[in-house]
């Protein structure tokens, strides 16, 4: 029976390094594509719930503002957030685990999404949620 010489190790070894090279980054890229589509679509909902509270106090006559979005403690993880304007849980991470997809509270009325590049800061400004990252970063999830 005849097994493997050493060359054709080395080459399935090399292969398999070459392969990975290239596999990893792209898987990376996969997967924070996938935490920035997550923060559209959350962000999205949570604009959603801000206009439609606003507009329930217009046709209310409430003339106040909204100043909150949420009851949670400040930079505390597993803390629901945007409960005020959404139907469904958000739970929040901390400034010290920095959880990649998840929210921070750092203010009482301001936030950061973690990405693994970048955070992104959010603050609720004269009832519209804005987001105050730099210009780049804004524009990627507008």
């Amino acid at each position: 029976m005849k097994g493997f010489s050493l060359l054709e190790i080395i080459i399935v070894i090399v292969l398999i390094s070459i392969i990975t090279v290239f596999a990893i980054p792209k898987f990376s890229q996969i997967n924070d594509k996938t935490h920035i589509t997550t923060l559209k679509s959350e962000l999205s909902l949570i604009r959603l719930g801000v206009a439609k509270s606003k507009n329930q106090k217009v046709l209310l006559l409430d003339n106040q503002k909204i100043n909150s979005l949420d009851d949670a403690s400040i930079n505390k993880k597993n803390e629901k957030l945007f409960t005020k304007v959404i139907d469904f849980d958000i739970v929040s991470t901390d400034l010290n685990e920095k959880k990649i997809g998840s929210w921070a509270k750092i203010s009482s009325n301001s936030y950061y999404f973690y990405t693994s590049t970048n955070p992104f800061l959010f603050t609720l400004e004269e009832g519209v949620f804005l987001c105050k990252s730099e210009e780049k970063l804004c524009k990627e999830i507008e």
